[in-house]
């Protein structure tokens, strides 16, 4: 009994949650959907959090307050003072990919995936760059110039090789030169430089 009372503070039991991630925001009403913290902030901004990321869905232009969330719709429901309803677009298959990520669940991540719109994709694959996952980033990213920089960041000179081959980019030609000496695939880089001609 006496340890449970020491335990207790006028802030609560500090060992009955874990603290994942501390921010300067002040809250003004908030939902979680899985590993996501939807809320709206003191400077009328509808903001969700993720992984250490902080993402803006939008402006509000007044003070509003989160009513719900339905995921069949993939909207997210926010009223005011006077009762006006207004609703914002938030996929509920990017929420789950990023709550998986979280989880490390590549696994039920990867069946995700697919539901992901491609336009999508790109915004998602920054996410996973951010956790570190930079392999998993490449995977998904349909972003070109991203892609080229995952590869050389992953030294995956087959795949920057095809991606500068696509662009007919001097600087890519020679970024991949620089790698390829790195990696000491001389004739690599000097068909990279001859791309590039520099000679």
């Amino acid at each position: 009994k006496d340890n449970k009372s020491d335990a207790i503070t006028e802030d609560g039991i500090e060992d009955a949650f874990d603290v994942i991630a501390e921010l300067q925001e002040s809250v003004r009403t908030g939902l979680w959907i899985g590993d996501c913290f939807i809320y709206t902030n003191g400077v009328n901004r509808l903001n969700y959090f993720v992984g250490g990321e902080i993402v803006t869905i939008a402006h509000l232009d007044r003070t509003m307050y989160l009513l719900g969330y339905i995921p069949r719709e993939n909207r997210l429901y926010l009223g005011d003072k006077e009762l006006n309803i207004v609703s914002y677009s938030l996929l509920l298959s990017v929420l789950e990919y990023q709550t998986a990520v979280m989880r490390t669940d590549f696994e039920a991540a990867d069946q995700i995936l697919p539901s992901i719109p491609k336009e999508q994709r790109t915004r998602v694959a920054h996410f996973l760059e951010k956790q570190g996952f930079k392999a998993q980033a490449l995977a998904v990213s349909t972003d070109p110039e991203h892609r080229f920089d995952l590869a050389v960041q992953l030294s995956d000179t087959k795949i920057a090789f095809q991606l500068a081959l696509e662009a007919q980019n001097e600087h890519k030609w020679k970024q991949l030169a620089e790698l390829a000496i790195s990696l000491a695939q001389f004739d690599l880089a000097q068909q990279c430089l001859h791309n590039a001609q520099d000679f």
